[in-house]
């Protein structure tokens, strides 16, 4: 039997390298934001060929660069333990359509046709990890695409009552890729494995991908399986029982509706480049953002002054955005005033910091690097303190 000391010493050890992965992830994520904020910048402008073939070129290797770095971080913390499912309750049709659409414009890019196929016979609105689930999503949406050259992809979900509080989930993604043989799909899941590893190099495939799938589905107490023909084409199948969802139908997030006119927001964010980023994916919606660089200021602003919605970054001199936040909703508690609505924004992936998020009293929050696309998904479906009327 372990010595206690020893076993509090394990404990720091643990923790130490929890905060670790958690600095490296902030540290990379951080300047991704504004590589991929500009880069989707550029795409809505007005291009020429040669500038949309070379700024294509430049997202596929961002997305490759920000896979890896999620993969081997993924693939620590597993190791050692430390992840956790957090579930919350979403809408599994408005997620999943998310996901695609995150892929659209590089399956357009290669002339992939990427499709989604969904048969619900239970309520779509489940409660599961939607964080975990969404890492899985994007390394199989993200591995058909890079192995398919010519065709297409299609991902599919079923979801059926299999008891009285439990669901069943299927999703598959199937492409029309370059397959593997029946030896390479028994060992694809191991750790830096492919199936043609001069192949996935050339690709951009680390051999990390698949196994984080593994790992998190295991998390997730699911199945995961291959089928694959080489020359033919791969299907990967995730087979998960899952939750109906606990809140009441107004607590759940609603389909995406008009843009508000006039929004007064708030963004604490202390780095400038991830602050322009933002004002630009907001330039030409007509919101008015008024920007503060800690959280301290943060605090003093939505004391004074009533905003339709606060964007709070969580690391920041001062003041972080956890404390920031909790003084805000201490104030508003004070003064009897109606909660505004605040997001997090984390450059770490980790949803290990979900229950200080809500402790503080977030709404909800975007990991960088933030897309336009999940930028204005909250923006307009958010109805505390916005009129959609």
């Amino acid at each position: 039997m372990a010595k206690p000391n020893a076993i509090a010493e394990l404990k720091e050890q643990l923790k130490q390298k929890d905060q670790f992965l958690a600095t490296i992830s902030h540290e990379i994520r951080s300047p991704m934001n504004a590589v991929f904020g500009m880069a989707d910048a550029l795409l809505r402008t007005d291009l020429g060929t040669v500038q949309k073939r070379y700024l294509t070129v430049l997202m596929d290797a961002c997305d490759s660069m920000l896979s890896i770095a999620n993969q081997v971080l993924d693939i620590s913390k597993s190791s050692s333990g430390q992840a956790k499912l957090v579930k919350v309750d979403f809408d599994l049709n408005d997620f999943l359509a998310s996901q695609v659409a995150s892929y659209a414009n590089r399956a357009k890019a290669r002339n992939i046709k990427l499709t989604l196929e969904v048969n619900f016979d239970a309520d779509p609105r489940i409660n599961f990890d939607k964080f975990r689930l969404g890492q899985v999503m994007s390394n199989l949406i993200s591995n058909a695409l890079r192995y398919t050259d010519e065709g297409s992809v299609v991902v599919r979900a079923t979801l059926t009552t299999c008891a009285k509080n439990s669901l069943e989930l299927i999703l598959s993604v199937e492409d029309t890729g370059i397959g593997m043989s029946a030896d390479a799909s028994n060992k694809i899941f191991d750790a830096f494995s492919s199936a043609n590893p001069l192949e996935s190099a050339a690709r951009g495939g680390t051999g990390l991908g698949l196994t984080v799938v593994r790992d998190l589905v295991d998390l997730m107490e699911g199945e995961v399986s291959v089928e694959s023909t080489l020359g033919q084409g791969t299907v990967f199948t995730i087979k998960l029982l899952v939750e109906p969802h606990k809140s009441d139908l107004h607590t759940l997030r609603p389909m995406r509706k008009a843009m508000p006119a006039n929004l007064n927001v708030l963004l604490a964010e202390d780095n400038d480049s991830n602050a322009f980023v933002f004002q630009v994916m907001l330039e030409e919606t007509g919101v008015n953002i008024t920007r503060v660089r800690d959280g301290l200021a943060a605090a003093e602003h939505a004391a004074d002054t009533r905003y339709d919605m606060i964007f709070m970054d969580i690391q920041m001199p001062e003041m972080n955005g956890i404390d920031s936040t909790a003084k805000i909703r201490e104030e508003e508690h004070i003064s009897q005033q109606n909660p505004t609505p605040i997001v997090a924004l984390s450059a770490d992936i980790f949803i290990s910091q979900t229950p200080a998020f809500q402790a503080a009293g977030f709404n909800d929050s975007l990991s960088k690097p933030v897309r336009q696309r999940e930028l204005l998904d909250i923006l307009s479906t958010f109805d505390k303190g916005i009129n959609f009327d």
